[in-house]
């Protein structure tokens, strides 16, 4: 049971690591989509470009920058979450 008192965060932030994708640099390669082991980049179907679409699932690995031939992906050096803390 939760004391009423307790108040609770109603919406978890979440800063994207993957921040942007330039736009006048990507060559819709497919490339950053294709190393990310966590999908959080997706071709977008109606303009043939990668889109981020599932920013909180971000590893920080860095594959898509790495990989990225034109260098037209920004990744922030900071993610933030909730802190998860195990009982038991």
């Amino acid at each position: 049971m939760v004391a009423k008192d307790h108040k609770y965060p109603q919406k978890m932030e979440i800063t994207m690591v993957v921040e942007k994708i330039d736009y006048n640099l990507c060559i819709s390669c497919r490339t950053c989509v294709e190393t990310c082991p966590m999908d959080v980049l997706r071709m977008d179907k109606k303009t043939n470009r990668p889109i981020i679409r599932y920013p909180e699932d971000c590893m920080i690995c860095k594959l898509c920058l790495i990989y990225c031939p034109k260098d037209a992906i920004t990744i922030s050096p900071h993610k933030h979450a909730p802190v998860m803390v195990g009982w038991g």
